[in-house]
């Protein structure tokens, strides 16, 4: 069997529980790999920005999936991004805006944004997955593309949240 493709996820996988990982090794690897001709790919939920932090030196030679496949890049070249139309981003941002003691981050191209109003605790969550992320007064005044929502939430209150915002969506 001839292996063309690494593909790591990051926390948990290729990070140690500091978030970090063995650099001169993992350096004679890739070497290793760019010799054989095998792509190396991280993929992640994280921020793409977060993600390039760890391989500075590799960013336009490695590929990346972030955002749990909402953003692709190969080689230093944007492949793909999601995106939700203004609308649809109106209405979950409308929807989660309703429970109060709801935070969230809102992803896009450009940054992910948090509302100014969010606990530090939350902020300080965030900030650990999202290394570009703006507060906001309003979430409806962000100027970008956006195609995900992070929310931090007891497991039992998922599914109610993904019901409204299907509910919302479909109506």
């Amino acid at each position: 069997m001839t292996v063309n493709v690494v593909v790591t996820d990051m926390d948990g996988t290729f990070l140690d529980d500091a978030k970090q990982y063995d650099r001169v090794r993992f350096m004679a690897q890739y070497q290793e790999l760019k010799k054989r001709n095998i792509e190396f790919v991280v993929a992640s939920g994280n921020q793409y920005y977060q993600l390039i932090s760890f391989f500075p030196e590799l960013k336009d030679e490695i590929s990346f999936v972030a955002e749990n496949g909402a953003l692709v890049y190969e080689h230093g070249k944007q492949l793909f991004h999601g995106e939700l139309t203004r609308h649809e981003s109106r209405i979950v941002i409308g929807e989660l805006l309703k429970d109060k003691q709801l935070n969230f981050v809102a992803c896009g191209l450009k940054s992910a944004y948090v509302s100014k109003n969010a606990p530090e605790t939350f902020v300080a969550l965030m900030a650990k997955h999202y290394h570009r992320l703006q507060p906001v007064n309003d979430y409806h005044d962000i100027d970008d593309i956006l195609f995900k929502f992070s929310l931090n939430l007891p497991d039992e209150q998922i599914p109610l949240v993904i019901d409204k915002l299907h509910v919302s969506l479909d109506g």
